[in-house]
């Protein structure tokens, strides 16, 4: 199995919502790819985030303006 394709692996089950603790003791991978899986996993859940905050933050202004006509 190639790295990346473990990568992905591990980055999969980590979007299906198995704890990072749980993939350390169930999968057996490299560290260094562990890591990456799970830094990856961790950035892009802060990107939506902060993509979430910012979409919520424009609807609230866009109703602010819609109430004071």
């Amino acid at each position: 199995m190639t790295h990346h394709h473990l990568k992905a692996q591990l980055e999969q089950l980590l979007r299906d919502g198995y704890s990072i603790e749980d993939i350390r003791s169930l999968v057996t991978a490299p560290k260094n790819l562990m890591d990456q899986a799970i830094a990856a996993h961790k950035s892009d859940r802060v990107a939506q985030k902060k993509a979430r905050n910012l979409q919520r933050s424009q609807a609230e202004y866009a109703m602010c303006l819609g109430s004071q006509r």
